[in-house]
């Protein structure tokens, strides 16, 4: 379906060349060198006579001193030189109302095909990179996004290579076999660039609403935590307490590390994973214990038989409990944050940080409980060394489905039916896991059969984890295929975001330029990622006025930090 176009997009970068060849049904013309785009149906157009200045860089269009939406304080943005002014009486574009169709046209450049597989557009001008510069924009001619030019320098510097600026041939396979998106003439892509003003002005703060299901949640969360440990510590007493809260941290900093490598590609809120952490560590577990107990006691009653009570506790009653409880977090998240879940890997990695909440203070109480036993050491090995990855593998299954029903489908029926199946596995292998005790005679029974089950399962979930990672680069470059055929970045930009020996290309290209360049060209990565799943995601369930918006940030963010680490690196625009 193809709606209307609602917002305006980024500014002009001066670095998209424009393409040549016939134009398609949804294609959209890419800005030339030096040009800037018209404004949209209904617009006044500019005063005649007027000229617009050529700038080699873009310039951003927030303040000198920017905050970035990941992380910390912007770097300051070039000021000099860089800022392009308006023709003389232009009148910025007007937005186009819902329900009409409006495209917006852009200078004098030969569009470009814009096809719904993302097929290459004709021959867009390519030029040689600059020197020293593995990113710098192309300038001369090439058949498509990804195809080795015809340049003789090129050739004689790398036979077989591809050109500057394009993709490698194995990443362009990798491109075509994500799913198809639409062109960029949809809504759910930012269409006219807005005119440059004339006299640049400090915009005021932006104030932002306070985080209060992130504040609500790590308040509560953490009194929950707090008072089930200190119960743990005033039967422990306090020196072996702060003995047990140390060995509770090899765990905890496995699951962590693990899970932060899974988020590096399109890093989530740290607010909204603190409050998953703690949602697990202390909401879940406070009122698991609850429901473990009453699974119990209803078992014992109706079977009139305790010790089936307590089997059906920790066998069944227990994983139905606590996954279902750990999850609840992710649905929390999805419904308040629902920005914030932008493909299924959002999912698993939220369902996995509760679980580590659940997964500590859950191993607190087992080392106390071991240590009156006489069975510490035991117990640490199982818990620490065997089945650290137990809760975060059952509840990341749960996770997983939630955010793929959200992200990657538009039907409420199989939504549904995949959060159900995704449950009833974790479900399934939480209980696999807590009665492999009852079903063995012997401890070597017991190691024989983990040897066997719980090896190769967790080899599996393994291999899931990294499939799912690598699914959500490729739809973050099929949802950045449209700005490609719109001129506004370059292939390059897309393998380097999207492929991870490019992404450490580039950043190790940043670093020569200081702290300052190498963060930048993380923030660029960052938000296009961010922009290219939001467009899937909408591809899918159509435009959300939140999303939309977000996008439009993220245009923005990408635009300036890419100013910025240029800048510092001595780039070249050709």
């Amino acid at each position: 379906m193809t709606y209307n176009p609602q917002f305006p997009g980024p500014a002009p970068t001066g670095r998209a060349i424009a393409p040549q060849g016939n134009a398609g049904a949804n294609a959209v013309p890419a800005p030339g060198a030096g040009q800037v785009p018209q404004p949209m149906a209904g617009a006044t157009p500019p005063a005649q006579g007027s000229r617009v200045p050529q700038a080699p860089v873009p310039a951003p269009s927030a303040p000198a001193q920017s905050t970035s939406r990941y992380g910390g304080q912007g770097v300051p943005a070039p000021t000099q030189g860089q800022v392009p002014q308006p023709t003389q009486g232009t009148t910025p574009p007007a937005r186009v109302p819902m329900g009409q169709q409006a495209s917006p046209q852009f200078g004098q450049g030969t569009p470009t095909r814009a096809s719904a597989q993302f097929g290459a557009p004709s021959a867009p001008n390519q030029a040689p990179r600059a020197a020293g510069n593995p990113f710098a924009p192309p300038g001369q001619s090439a058949s498509e996004p990804g195809t080795p030019q015809a340049s003789s320098a090129s050739r004689a510097s790398a036979p077989g290579a591809p050109a500057p600026g394009q993709f490698t041939p194995g990443f362009r396979s990798f491109v075509r076999s994500g799913p198809s998106m639409p062109g960029p003439g949809t809504a759910q892509y930012p269409q006219a660039a807005p005119q440059a003003a004339q006299v640049w002005v400090m915009p005021e703060p932006e104030r932002k609403p306070l985080p209060v299901f992130e504040g609500v949640t790590i308040g509560a969360g953490a009194a929950m935590m707090l008072l089930g440990i200190l119960g743990a510590i005033l039967v422990a007493g306090p020196l072996y307490g702060m003995f047990f809260a140390f060995m509770c941290l090899f765990p905890l900093s496995i699951v962590i590390s693990f899970l932060l490598f899974v988020d590096r590609f399109e890093p989530e809120p740290w607010w909204t994973k603190i409050a998953a952490f703690l949602w697990g560590g202390g909401v879940a577990i406070f009122f698991a214990g609850m429901s473990n107990d009453f699974a119990k006691l209803v078992f014992s009653a109706a079977t009139d038989n305790p010790a089936a009570g307590e089997v059906f506790a920790v066998v069944v009653g227990a994983p139905l409990g606590e996954e279902f409880l750990k999850a609840l977090g992710v649905i929390a998240i999805v419904l308040l944050r629902r920005n914030n879940i932008s493909s299924p890997l959002d999912g698993l990695l939220y369902g996995g940080l509760s679980a580590a909440g659940f997964l500590v203070v859950e191993d607190f109480g087992y080392f106390v409980d071991a240590a009156v036993d006489g069975t510490f050491w035991t117990t640490f090995f199982v818990r620490v060394f065997m089945g650290v990855f137990g809760h975060v593998m059952y509840t990341s299954l749960t996770g997983w489905a939630i955010g793929w029903a959200v992200t990657r489908t538009n039907s409420i029926g199989l939504g549904c039916g995949a959060i159900t199946l995704g449950y009833l596995l974790g479900v399934t292998l939480h209980g696999v896991w807590n009665g492999s005790g009852y079903i063995v005679s012997s401890e070597e029974a017991w190691y024989l059969l983990y040897a066997c089950l719980q090896i190769p399962l967790f080899i599996g979930w393994l291999c899931f984890v990294g499939f799912a990672m690598k699914r959500e680069r490729r739809d973050a470059a099929a949802g950045l295929m449209p700005y490609v055929q719109q001129g506004w970045i370059i292939p390059s930009e897309v393998q380097m975001v999207c492929h991870p020996a490019s992404r450490r290309t580039a950043l190790n290209w940043a670093a020569r330029g200081g702290p300052a360049s190498k963060k930048a060209m993380k923030q660029f990565i960052y938000a296009l990622a961010t922009l290219g799943l939001d467009q899937v995601v909408m591809n899918v369930r159509g435009p959300e006025p939140k999303r939309l918006e977000a996008t439009r940030e993220a245009t923005k963010e990408a635009t300036e930090q890419r100013a910025i680490f240029m800048r510092l690196t001595g780039a070249r625009v050709v």
